[in-house]
């Protein structure tokens, strides 16, 4: 089988082959683990995460006997940083070009976080496209404030996304993402900051807010829509999340009521980071369990 990936230097936890996708004008990162003719898993990382970041430890636990393909999300990691509209429908639209280009018949779909609830909008709007869905402290599944969501959408808020921040932030907020911050390295530290003094980085953070998190005002009709998804599905969530408290799960449950739920004790917002093994295994599992 023929490949669109290039071997690449290592990367920090895993030797990645890599692609660069044009999907609606935009260029995209992408990135193979594994087999080439193997049956597929995709991974959709979260808000302010790329591809190494969050999967780096895990899918090579995964590629033994499977093909991983992945993306950085536009804004995001080494993705072009548009000036877009950063919704549902716009990484639905990313996320299908990718998918038809590199897995058009992946046997699992995987999101964390911001990737979870775009994991769910896809599977739900093409349902035939996908076999099994696993969402990892998804993002979509608890209630915001309605004012606190116009806040942060509004120009004020935008405006304090374009201010740099300090290395001492950056490495507090990504630590508080895991249970043990000795999880994080100095070298995702270093690429974190680095991101973070990106002006694109920082609009696609805002743009964030103002357009995918707007869907929160309207949870009943985001849920709905979710449930369409029938399939084998998996919920893993860490109990000491910070960022994506642990009581979404009952709505998660609620959504997916034929749904298999993990708690990992002593697991921050990434599970994946903290705990690979743990997390491959349930994923491993749960993929090749008969349905």
């Amino acid at each position: 089988m023929e490949s669109a990936f290039a071997n690449s230097a290592p990367t920090p936890h895993a030797h990645w082959r890599r692609a660069r996708l044009t999907v609606a004008g935009i260029a995209i990162a992408a990135f193979e683990l594994g087999p080439l003719a193997g049956p597929t898993i995709v991974l959709i990382h979260g808000l302010g995460h790329w591809t190494d970041a969050a999967w780096g430890r895990l899918a090579p636990l995964l590629a033994e006997d499977y093909r991983i393909v992945a993306f950085d999300l536009p804004g995001f990691g080494e993705s072009e940083r548009p000036d877009a509209s950063y919704d549902l429908p716009f990484f639905r639209l990313i996320s299908m070009g990718v998918l038809d280009a590199l897995a058009p018949v992946p046997v699992a779909l995987i999101g964390h976080s911001l990737g979870g609830m775009i994991a769910a909008d896809l599977a739900a709007t093409m349902p035939e496209r996908f076999d099994r869905l696993a969402l990892i402290d998804p993002a979509g599944f608890l209630r915001a404030p309605w004012l606190f969501v116009k806040l942060i959408a509004s120009p004020l808020a935008g405006g304090l996304f374009s201010i740099r921040p300090s290395r001492r932030f950056v490495k507090r907020t990504l630590d508080q993402s895991v249970f043990d911050p000795t999880a994080n390295d100095a070298a995702l530290h270093a690429r974190a900051y680095e991101l973070a003094s990106d002006p694109g980085v920082r609009r696609a953070f805002a743009r964030v807010y103002s357009g995918a998190m707007q869907e929160l005002l309207d949870l009943q009709a985001l849920h709905a829509r979710f449930a369409r998804f029938d399939k084998p599905t998996k919920i893993i969530w860490g109990r000491d999340d910070r960022f994506v408290p642990i009581k979404g799960v009952e709505q998660a449950r609620r959504t997916y009521p034929h749904a298999d739920v993990q708690i990992l004790a002593r697991a921050g917002h990434c599970p994946m980071i903290e705990h690979p093994h743990q997390v491959a295994r349930a994923l491993l599992s749960f993929i090749e369990t008969p349905v």
